[in-house]
């Protein structure tokens, strides 16, 4: 018995104290250096995974960081354009909102694609009655970042709105569809 050995393999070296002492002394020293590869290879997977642990870590409080400073910055800016203070921006407001510099760079910055903001947006403000509240154009503007993925309620907003999109189409097809019926009705009658 070793210190070595029983270091090593604490709980079997009575196994290989008996098993051992009939072979070869080479089969030993590579079993030895079978344990110790074995040993390594364990102590690098748990330094990799905590390795990676600690970068997850990292990144999602930069995230947090970089949100919260997006967000100050971005009531700021609304807070300056929400001139009646009620705490809810109208399609003029935005308006003001989106020829302001800082506002657009501050955007690039997050990654939040400027286009689609405004294209969600529009649907947004007629849900609200053209009248967003601040908090919900915060978050809407932080959804619309393009390190974001989608996620299964993003996928049945965008069917609701699909689905409510053909409705008003149509709606406005049977709309046209009657008002043409009436016009004919009427030429009909007049000739």
């Amino acid at each position: 018995r070793t210190l070595l050995l029983t270091s090593v393999t604490p709980d079997l070296v009575d196994y290989f104290v008996d098993d051992f002492a009939d072979v070869p002394l080479y089969y030993g020293i590579i079993f030895f250096v079978f344990i110790l590869m074995v040993t390594f290879t364990t102590l690098n997977l748990l330094v990799g995974v905590l390795v990676n642990v600690v970068a997850v870590v990292a990144n999602g409080e930069k995230e947090k960081l970089q949100i919260a400073v997006f967000r100050a910055e971005l009531l700021k800016i609304l807070a300056v354009v929400d001139v009646d203070e009620d705490n809810h921006i109208g399609r003029e407001e935005f308006d003001k909102i989106l020829v302001r510099p800082e506002l657009l760079r501050n955007l690039e910055d997050a990654g939040v694609d400027c286009l689609e903001l405004v294209d969600i947006l529009h649907y947004t403000f007629e849900q609200y009655d053209n009248n967003i509240p601040v908090g919900k154009l915060l978050d809407l503007i932080l959804q619309l970042r393009g390190g974001n993925v989608a996620t299964v309620k993003d996928i049945f907003d965008l069917r609701r709105r699909i689905t409510s999109e053909f409705h008003r189409l149509e709606d406005r097809i049977m709309s046209f569809s009657h008002s043409v019926t009436m016009a004919i009705q009427h030429n009909r009658r007049v000739a």
